[in-house]
């Protein structure tokens, strides 16, 4: 009867969390897809855009969960397949252990329930790293970009400058792109390789000012320098919405773990009365209870969160 309050409780948040990254994502690009509606129309070809956006947009669900496995690879580095199994064989062990000493149901149930939360939060972590890196790495290559635009480069060298002089996979990824322009690919083609590599909004906004300079022309330096500006605003008003919120978030981190936190210590201080709230009829009932409030409050609290803009 845990393991499948568990596992309902596992759903709705999942398919919430799911939903609001969705509804996110929607307006996070929506001002994009308008853009591309309307100043694009029926009369003009692909080679007289500044650049097709749909291309960087539309994908369906397939592609998607394709390009996320593609890059979630990537972030593992060399012997991706390996390092997964190690962690799964790790989540294996450890549900079997967590069963074994704290819920005792059955391992059919446990364990399938213990590893999938295991690996989407050691995807979710991995993701977060990965866009900390690219934070942290990306305005470093505009500003080298500024500079080398503003020494008379064009954007192909620029960008093969960036390529060659910066370390870490950003620098990395500017060097794939300029030995790609090098060898002939067409722009649309190599920015889209790149944004599904990095689907981040301030790398949209970098391929789009590069592809409309390529094909329109314009003052790229005050553009890259506006661009970079735009940015540091960005940062600083988020990491301002962070600070804000900081003690609210914590204070909710705080509540959600200490039940947890209690019942694991009450297995060794008082192991009668875990066995009462964990395998009596009457103590799961207050175990359900628990539960059930503490997700519907973290679920209210994290939806609050995710609210501030």
């Amino acid at each position: 009867m845990l393991s499948i309050l568990v596992i309902f409780i596992g759903l709705i948040l999942l398919i919430y969390s799911v939903v609001s990254e969705r509804r996110a994502h929607k307006n996070r690009y929506n001002y994009l897809a308008e853009f591309n509606k309307t100043e694009y129309v029926d009369s003009l070809v692909t080679s007289q855009q500044a650049v097709n956006l749909a291309s960087l947009l539309n994908q369906s669900w397939l592609e998607n969960l394709a390009l996320r496995w593609e890059n979630f690879k990537k972030q593992l580095g060399k012997k991706a397949q390996f390092k997964l199994l190690i962690v799964i064989a790790v989540l294996f062990a450890a549900s079997l252990f967590f069963n074994q000493n704290f819920l005792r149901a059955s391992p059919l149930i446990v364990s399938p329930v213990f590893m999938f939360g295991g690996l989407l939060a050691f995807y979710r972590w991995m993701q977060s790293r990965e866009r900390k890196r690219f934070e942290a790495e990306f305005p470093d290559a505009l500003n080298m970009m500024t500079s080398a635009v503003s020494s008379g480069e064009s954007v192909m060298h620029a960008i093969l400058y960036v390529g060659d002089k910066l370390e870490g996979d950003i620098g990395r990824e500017f060097n794939l792109m300029g030995r790609r322009l090098q060898l002939g690919e067409t722009p649309d083609e190599v920015f889209r390789k790149s944004c599904r590599r990095y689907p981040y909004s301030s790398f949209y906004f970098f391929v789009i000012t590069l592809r409309a300079n390529m094909q329109r022309g314009g003052q790229l330096k005050e553009v890259m320098y506006r661009l970079n500006r735009t940015m540091f605003n960005a940062r600083a008003i988020n990491k301002k919405k962070y600070a804000l919120t900081s003690e609210a978030r914590t204070s909710a981190k705080i509540v959600a773990a200490i039940p947890f936190f209690f019942l694991f210590i009450l297995q060794f201080l008082s192991p009668e009365n875990y066995e009462f709230v964990m395998f009596n009829d009457s103590g799961r009932q207050i175990l359900y209870y628990v539960m059930a409030s503490e997700s519907i409050g973290i679920a209210i609290v994290w939806a609050l969160m995710k609210s501030v803009r």
